[in-house]
């Protein structure tokens, strides 16, 4: 978990995604500009939602392959001038998706590990599958 930081700056699913896919030439110079202001002790802060809204615009509506998307989160993750709500977590959850799992539920999982969850249920087959929960509909 992230140590709280004075300057640590928040960032926008809107930013994050006109910075990696580079489709709008005036947003993305501003959010180059921004992303290469960032440093170890002045970061930038993406929450899980950000991450989750990022990997479903990348893969839905841009249709990018999974390993290709997880690649890109990957990288997010072991940036310097990036911090997590739960870097442990999203690490966590890229494991988890490339083993199969979709990258929404890992997620879900990791923060059900952050905070000691014994359990998951849920009505989702894949999910119970890939990662364990028990599955209501059994």
């Amino acid at each position: 978990m992230t140590i709280l930081n004075e300057s640590l700056t928040g960032i926008d699913t809107n930013v994050l995604l006109r910075y990696l896919l580079k489709d709008d030439a005036k947003q993305y110079a501003v959010a180059k500009e921004f992303f290469a202001s960032l440093s170890p002790s002045n970061p930038g802060f993406i929450t899980q939602v950000t991450l989750a809204e990022t990997y479903w615009v990348l893969a839905k509506s841009q249709k990018l392959p999974k390993a290709t998307c997880l690649a890109i989160i990957g990288q997010l993750a072991r940036s310097p001038v990036i911090e997590f709500d739960d870097g442990e977590g999203v690490m966590r959850a890229i494991i988890l998706a490339e083993e199969g799992a979709d990258f929404a539920d890992a997620l879900i999982e990791g923060a059900m590990g952050l905070f000691g969850v014994t359990e998951t249920v849920t009505f989702d087959q894949h999910a119970a599958s890939a990662l364990g929960w028990r599955n209501l509909n059994d």
